[in-house]
């Protein structure tokens, strides 16, 4: 090979080198590309609070792993997965209860201790934690004046601590949040602070005023989603808040029981801040400070959203892999996600534990969930398959009902049947085709009556009928639909909707018969 063409054809090799790598280093990380694949293990839970096995099991299944993992996989620590969720947003109480104002009073009065003994950067990390946690106090049910009150003696506070600390710049920033949160006469005077930080505070006032407003644009899934800021309903999502002073908000979304995390969101002067909110995913988040939780309110509602809320977390975290784990009615349950592929790797949610002590053998199959490297009964290649159903005919009830309505329905037709002759004859004479010369107008009256009355009697058993045997086959189509519902263990029942005589109230109405169109004629005795 002349020289050359030697050079030309390493150029070629070399292009093709360069061309090919990148597309391996970008395979699917579950599907065991050259990239070290991450994994994030979150807490599961149905409830706001997580089983108190819950915690044991992770620290268990978490040194079980690292002792385990042979395929030189990256576990993302809990505080790292929880700052990763976290972001610009906080975890809003769901009712200011007696405990949560004692823990909000616990964080203040730390911080303030630590500015009074001048120990600035402790004070400053100090009351930076119990500022976000009565920034997100503020946007719960129950949050009241005396709460407002001392969320800015916290919000003053910690502007003064950056003061001291010589950050005058940080302490600004800590008066923007002030103004955004209680506007320009907010309550920081010399009564309360030190003379140099409510001059700092009159200055930044100064300045807002003169700067021109901001707007936020908020976007969210699904849309229609009331926007709260400020703790104001400004209107429903999509939307754009405009006339904003330049600062930091707290806003968050409602959309009927499912409520958003409080993002933090930065308004800056002539500009329009983003914001775009997953308002299913954030409604079952639940956020610690060293772990993230799923919460969900069973596990019919947890297995059909695991894996969209896993995805959601797992980019939020970087990670290739999420694994939900938590005790819940007793079994321990873990689903493991992969983030890029959007599906459900593995699961085992049939794993029962005792109330007390760890169960290793629990412990081992949510490693074969993680790790996929030996066989387990209990782990179960996804997708999560639909739970195996009741038959309808199952239902005592809805055989009962359908008894009751095939009697009310043939006694109604029965009698009806009255109702529906072409004509009724009463013959005097032996002979019919002869004519009757013997008219009696009394008991030919009589038997007028006689007949009408009958056939009113029967009218009434025949609606009675009827009515009853509609009703009944009503009820009896509700219990087999209701049956069907449940799985084959007999587990909760999705309670259908269209109750005849609850919500939807099942009239029959019968159309009146008129004895003179019934065509009958009466001969007297």
């Amino acid at each position: 090979m002349s020289p050359r063409l030697a050079k030309v054809f390493c150029s070629c090799l070399l292009a093709m080198t360069c061309t090919i790598a990148p597309g391996k280093a970008g395979a699917n990380p579950a599907e065991g590309a050259d990239v070290e694949r991450t994994l994030a293990i979150v807490e599961l839970r149905t409830g706001e609070t997580a089983d108190p096995l819950t915690n044991k099991y992770l620290a268990e299944i978490i040194s079980a792993f690292r002792d385990q993992n042979r395929v030189n996989m990256i576990l993302v620590d809990g505080k790292t997965t929880a700052d990763k969720v976290r972001k610009n947003r906080d975890q809003v109480p769901s009712a200011i209860t007696a405990e949560t104002k004692a823990a909000l009073a616990d964080a203040r009065k730390k911080g303030n201790d630590l500015l009074d003994n001048a120990d600035f950067p402790g004070a400053i990390k100090g009351l930076t934690g119990a500022e976000a946690k009565y920034r997100a106090a503020m946007g719960a049910p129950g949050a009241d004046d005396k709460l407002r009150e001392e969320y800015l003696d916290v919000l003053a506070q910690l502007a003064t601590a950056h003061v001291a600390a010589g950050d005058k710049g940080a302490a600004a920033e800590v008066f923007r949040t002030v103004i955004t949160t209680f506007g320009l006469k907010a309550k920081v005077t010399d009564d309360n602070y030190r003379p140099d930080v409510v001059e700092l505070f009159k200055a930044e006032v100064k300045k807002v005023e003169k700067m021109p407003k901001g707007s936020v644009e908020v976007a969210s899934q699904p849309a229609g989603a009331r926007i709260i800021l400020g703790g104001n309903d400004r209107g429903a999502s999509p939307m754009t808040v405009s006339d904003l002073i330049p600062g930091t908000y707290g806003v968050r979304l409602q959309s009927g029981a499912m409520s958003s995390m409080l993002h933090r969101v930065k308004v800056d002067g002539g500009a329009t801040a983003k914001v775009t909110f997953d308002i299913a995913f954030e409604s079952h988040l639940a956020l610690e400070d060293d772990h993230v939780g799923l919460m969900y309110t069973d596990m019919k509602t947890a297995e059909a959203r695991i894996q969209a809320d896993a995805v959601s977390a797992g980019k939020d975290i970087e990670a290739n892999l999420v694994c939900a784990v938590g005790v819940v009615d007793g079994k321990l349950v873990s689903y493991l996600v992969d983030v890029s592929g959007d599906r459900i790797v593995r699961y085992a949610n049939d794993v029962k534990v005792p109330k007390v002590g760890i169960s290793k053998r629990a412990v081992n199959t949510v490693l074969v969930t993680i790790l996929g490297e030996t066989a387990d009964k209990n782990v179960v290649e996804g997708p999560i398959q639909p739970p195996a159903k009741s038959a309808w005919y199952n239902s005592k009830p809805g055989l009962v009902a359908s008894g009751v309505a095939v009697i009310g329905l043939g006694i109604g037709l029965a009698f009806a049947s009255y109702l529906n002759r072409d004509a009724i004859t009463v013959y005097s004479c032996a002979d019919p085709s002869l004519p009757c010369s013997n008219k009696d107008p009394v008991k030919n009256a009589k038997a007028v009556a006689d007949f009408k009355s009958s056939i009113e009697s029967k009218g009434v058993m025949s609606g009675v009928g009827l009515g009853l045997g509609a009703l009944a086959a009503a009820a009896a189509g509700y219990f087999f639909y209701a049956e069907s519902q449940k799985s084959a263990d007999g587990g909760p029942v999705t309670l259908y909707q269209g109750v005849p005589g609850v919500n939807h109230p099942v009239q029959v109405i019968l159309p009146p018969v008129r004895l003179d169109a019934v065509g009958v004629r009466f001969v007297a005795q």
